[in-house]
């Protein structure tokens, strides 16, 4: 590396007095020798058992596990999230490498009977390539893990960009990758500016797909570039979502605030998963709003690092003022502020670090934009509905559709809701945050392209390419 190469500093949050690393901001150069790389790794690692990459994925796990407190500290010190958030995302990791390890080694094609006598035919899945991994920061471990797992589980090699604001816990993943006996050269991280390490991994004619989760804008202008290539390249694509949780008139109302409450307000808000619009019927409106905000201020924000806190701070600079300025958004639209809307100041836990109390907005309608645009953050929005199809509407008012959920004791209404909403992730009496990592996961509309599932078995078609071979005898 050059000496006079530029290097960021990665702080935290929390306390932005404390430096947690420092990161080199790589260049176009960097990102043309990490592909390099990792296409010549590709010509050997391509050609592995799968028994062999599933021994290196089921050690991976190993060490991740021996090492869950030391990097879920990390993790907490460098997003923000609470410990126990952190823990559970180190654990879903493992989970995810066990998972595909699993996978890999059970048959991944078909023999199909032939019109003709004496023919065999048989299709096998194949690896594709290089392939660009470019991940944000909300979940810096599992999120990449259930991109970088399944693809180099499948005989593909990787160029990995983190997000700017957490290379740390990447780099570590990185590192037991190799330390549990992953080839060099399959998995290389590369970090700095999107407008240069991004551009390149983007727009580079020896990556052989990209695989991206950020948001919509970003999103679009991936999608821009690549088909201005005049090349055809595989492309995977979540952007987000507006999700909202529904409180049927046969529902637990009690139920629905404590999943909303932690929906909308753990982890921050930061989740592509997060509840951000709670729907009650009209009639109910005023006593499961006043239940909310009681439930709400029982939410404790402070240090992730400390135990019983609930809500630790934003990310970065960036989205605290990003939620700051759809809150005065809210207000100006004419939203009823009822509780939270404010940074937290006034005492040293909280003056150095991006605190924003868990935001309540009431009387939203479709038509504002805290209802339609993805804030990514602790702010809430409350409307009311007369009927179930109306709420159903109301839910499909939005361009994205990622996840959506219903509190009912009803079946019936529960099966409307699932058939007529239009999302890729229907959740009925549980929060919309939490997924299982064989689950398929994506969404609809403008929350992605839709093409190519993650997670779960189907992970597997986006990083493969299926052959078929006739054999007369």
């Amino acid at each position: 590396m050059p000496k006079d190469r530029e290097y960021y500093e990665i702080r935290n949050p929390a306390d932005t007095r404390q430096i947690i690393s420092k990161f080199p901001k790589l260049a176009r150069d960097d990102v043309k020798a990490a592909i390099s790389i990792a296409k010549d790794a590709f010509q050997k690692w391509s050609k592995t058992l799968p028994v062999e990459r599933a021994k290196i994925l089921y050690k991976t796990a190993e060490i991740i596990e021996s090492r869950a407190n030391d990097l879920a500290r990390l993790l907490t010190m460098e997003e923000g999230k609470t410990l126990n958030d952190s823990v559970f995302e180190v654990v879903r990791t493992a989970n995810l490498l066990r998972f595909y390890a699993g996978l890999i080694t059970r048959a991944q094609g078909k023999v199909i009977p032939s019109q003709d006598r004496n023919t065999i035919i048989l299709t096998t899945r194949e690896p594709l390539g290089v392939i660009a991994v470019i991940t944000p920061w909300n979940f810096p471990l599992s999120l990449p893990a259930w991109k970088v797992i399944p693809a180099i589980a499948t005989g593909n090699t990787v160029v990995w960009k983190p997000a700017s604001i957490t290379p740390t816990i990447a780099l570590e993943l990185v590192k037991v990758f190799y330390e549990a006996g992953l080839p060099e050269g399959v998995l290389n991280l590369v970090t700095g500016p999107a407008s240069e390490v991004g551009d390149e991994l983007v727009t580079n004619k020896e990556i052989d797909a990209i695989t991206f989760t950020g948001s919509l804008q970003t999103g679009k202008e991936i999608n821009e570039k690549i088909g201005r290539q005049n090349r055809f390249i595989r492309i995977q694509l979540e952007l987000g979502g507006k999700n909202a949780t529904i409180l049927s008139k046969n529902g637990d109302a009690d139920l629905a605030i404590e999943l909303t409450v932690r929906s909308a307000f753990g982890l921050t808000g930061q989740a592509c998963t997060a509840t951000s619009r709670f729907l009650v019927p009209e009639d109910m409106h005023d006593e499961v709003l006043n239940k909310l905000v009681e439930r709400t201020k029982k939410v404790v924000v402070g240090n992730g690092l400390k135990n019983g806190v609930d809500m630790g701070p934003l990310a970065s600079r960036e989205q605290y003022e990003k939620v700051l300025s759809y809150i005065e958004i809210g207000k100006n639209e004419g939203a009823k502020l009822v509780y939270g809307g404010q940074p937290i100041r006034g005492d040293e836990e909280f003056d150095y670090g991006y605190f924003v109390m868990p935001t309540i907005f009431d009387q939203v309608t479709s038509d504002m934009r805290i209802a339609k645009e993805e804030i990514f953050g602790p702010v809430l929005a409350v409307m009311t509905y007369r009927t179930l199809d109306e709420a159903i509407d109301i839910v499909n008012s939005t361009e994205y559709g990622l996840i959506a959920g219903i509190i009912t004791k009803d079946i019936s209404e529960a099966a409307r809701f699932a058939e007529n909403v239009k999302a890729g992730v229907i959740k009925v009496n549980k929060p919309t945050i939490g997924l299982e990592p064989w689950v398929p996961y994506g969404g609809v509309k403008s929350s992605g392209n839709d093409v190519y599932k993650e997670m779960g078995e189907e992970a597997i078609e986006f990083f493969t390419k299926i052959k078929a071979t006739y054999i007369g005898y």
